[in-house]
């Protein structure tokens, strides 16, 4: 393709002519995108809200602050539901996991859930929000409920373990504490079975611990020699004098009262402090509370359908333009007419509209014919006749043009019409400039000298029986091969057509005649040479058919003995390539190519042509003006 600038109408024309893989592109990213959504199994998801509290006392909160400890504490707390014992408990308890289970199911199971639930502190609050996705909405609601009760369960018992351990120290030691007094007051009933004693040594004892107490007082005050200090040390002398008097028993059974003594002093303190942990402790409140219970989930978060199928519509879209472009880009044919004339240095002669184009414009002629190169001889009979048909069609006004560019005259009268390749319209072109030269009065003759695949008789709705191949093989005259008006009407256009616009009896053919065996000898032969000078005394203009120039050697061979040839060529089939070396494969052999003509030409396909799509539906408004104003005269013409 030949490098330029591209604006805003090359842009719109490419999308135009790529819109069939725009749209194929676009609907199969749309159905790709709905297959694959309800291909994905539904994806729910669970929530639950958690309050979580921190409490500290004053002298808690300025140590972390002075120490520079503390951390994240809803991060950890995150840390902490989302942990391994808090999800296997939870599992446990609905019953997903059991006594029996092994601990590779264990493992799946708990790896499942911890794979699929996840935390999120809820903006600067202390709410931590629990979801969880399963395949199952039930079970997606049960689980995050499961664990959100687990995790409460577990910090409330964090949050009660001081106090607890407190109380059950307090409970170990008073039972040690009882053991012992137990033991004590059976010692004590014990020794006062087996001896008899009166228990003053229990009463000294105790007498001479007040003297020794209230003496040790006075002295912080006054000096030995003090009168009281004397008195008191006086009596303390007397008692201990009375003790050593006492006998032995009485000495063990003041020691077994007062190890009694002792230890009911202390049960006594340790049951009260027990008492006043088991208050603390039931005093206790757990720092974590279940703010939102999860619900079943009634609609799934994957796949959103709707957003999926929006994003593949934008991704269609996009792929189909890029598909667009790049197939623009690998395209190999001319897609221009600037690109035909720079490429070949050649000028294009005339734009001819696609039948497809014109049909939808008339709306008369083609509504049945699916494209220019139609299958049926019926088909092939009204688009070769189109010019005559149609005379006021933009594909008659295009073949117009082609006659007026050409400037045919005594020097330049026979002419050669062919192509690159096959298909490409070249019989279709032929018959709609001998049909415009003919309505302009002047004589013409249509020679069908693709011996191969001739079409001419087709298009004009008449048989072969003789022609060319048995005029040159000399098996008949000139005048037994050319037909003209009369067997047109005899033919299968019929005599209502055939009068319908005049013409017609200016037109004459020399079909192909039958099939040749060896078509490139006879046109090579002199008796092609003869027939070509008779032809043009006899005739203002000579239009031959022949086959495409890189396919068949045999427009090779009629091309140097023409006044010209042209070139048809259709805009975005054929290779650059391809139509380069036909141009310089005719002029290497002393052929005289006159200019392209662009065929199949769709309105969209054009660039900038400067006349086209102005001229092309003024022109078509205009005569349909015009002959819509011819048939209303008609009518009241009729009717008077």
């Amino acid at each position: 393709m030949a490098q330029y600038e591209l604006n805003i109408r090359d842009y719109w024309r490419i999308l135009k002519k790529r819109r069939i893989i725009i749209l194929l592109t676009f609907i199969s990213s749309v159905i790709a995108t709905a297959v694959y959504n309800n291909l994905q199994t539904p994806i729910y998801e669970a929530s639950a809200m958690v309050r979580v509290e921190q409490r500290k006392t004053v002298i808690g909160a300025l140590t972390e602050r002075i120490m520079g400890y503390g951390g994240d504490f809803l991060l950890t707390e995150e840390k902490v539901i989302r942990s391994r014992p808090v999800i296997e408990e939870a599992a446990r308890r609905l019953k997903l996991i059991d006594k029996n289970s092994s601990t590779e199911k264990i493992e799946e199971i708990v790896g499942e859930i911890e794979a699929n639930i996840g935390t999120e502190r809820q903006q600067v609050t202390s709410i931590i929000r629990i979801t969880l996705t399963s395949s199952e909405p039930k079970r997606a609601r049960d689980i995050v409920n499961k664990i959100a009760e687990v995790y409460v369960e577990e910090n409330f018992r964090q949050r009660n373990k001081e106090a607890f351990q407190v109380r059950e120290f307090i409970q170990k030691q008073l039972a040690t504490v009882a053991e012992r007094l137990k033991k004590g007051e059976e010692t004590l009933r014990s020794f006062k079975e087996k001896e008899t004693v009166s228990g003053i040594a229990v009463a000294l004892e105790n007498r001479l611990i007040a003297l020794q107490g209230e003496l040790a007082d006075i002295l912080t005050k006054a000096t030995e020699k003090h009168p009281q200090v004397i008195r008191l040390r006086e009596q303390i002398q007397d008692i201990q004098e009375q003790l050593k008097k006492l006998p032995k028993a009485e000495f063990e059974f003041a020691r077994l009262k007062r190890d009694v003594s002792v230890n009911e002093k202390l049960y006594t303190m340790l049951r009260e402090k027990f008492e006043e942990a088991r208050i603390n402790e039931a005093q206790q409140t757990a720092d974590a509370s279940i703010v939102n219970p999860a619900i079943e989930p009634k609609y799934p978060i994957r796949p959103n359908k709707k957003f999926a199928l929006m994003v593949g519509s934008v991704v269609g879209l996009m792929m189909s333009f890029i598909f667009a472009f790049i197939s623009e880009s690998l395209d190999t044919s001319i897609g221009t007419i600037e690109d035909v004339e720079s490429v070949l240095k050649l000028p294009v002669l005339a734009v001819i509209p696609s039948v497809k184009s014109e049909a939808k414009e008339a709306r008369g002629l083609g509504k049945k014919y699916k494209s220019q190169k139609s299958q049926t001889e019926e088909d092939d009979l009204k688009v070769g006749l189109i010019v005559h048909l149609k005379p006021l069609s933009q594909m008659a006004e295009s073949f117009r043009i082609l006659r007026t560019n050409l400037k045919l005259s005594e020097q330049k009268k026979v002419l050669l019409i062919t192509s690159t390749g096959p298909r490409e319209g070249k019989s279709t072109v032929l018959m709609g400039l001998a049909l415009t030269l003919a309505q302009m009065g002047m004589k013409t003759l249509v020679v069908d000298t693709d011996l191969r695949r001739p079409c001419v008789n087709k298009l004009l709705g008449i048989e072969r029986d003789v022609g060319v191949n048995e005029l040159l093989a000399g098996e008949v005259h000139l005048e037994d091969c050319i037909k003209g008006l009369t067997d047109i009407m005899l033919g299968k256009l019929g005599f209502d057509d055939a009068v319908k616009n005049p013409g017609l009896d200016n037109l004459h053919i020399i079909t192909s005649g039958h099939i040749a065996h060896n078509p490139a000898e006879l046109l090579g032969s002199k008796k092609m040479l003869s027939l070509i000078d008779e032809l043009k005394d006899k005739f203002e203009v000579v239009l031959f058919d022949s086959p495409p120039v890189l396919s068949i050697s045999d427009s090779a061979i009629l091309a140097p003995k023409m006044d010209g040839v042209v070139l048809v060529y259709e805009m975005g089939r054929t290779a650059r390539s391809a139509l380069l070396r036909a141009k310089i494969q005719l002029e290497t052999i002393g052929a005289k190519v006159l200019g392209v003509v662009l065929n199949h030409i769709r309105p969209e396909t054009y660039l900038d042509t400067g006349y086209y799509p102005y001229y092309y539906h003024y022109k078509y408004k205009y005569y349909r003006t015009e002959e819509k104003e011819n048939e209303e005269a008609s009518k009241i013409k009729d009717t008077t």
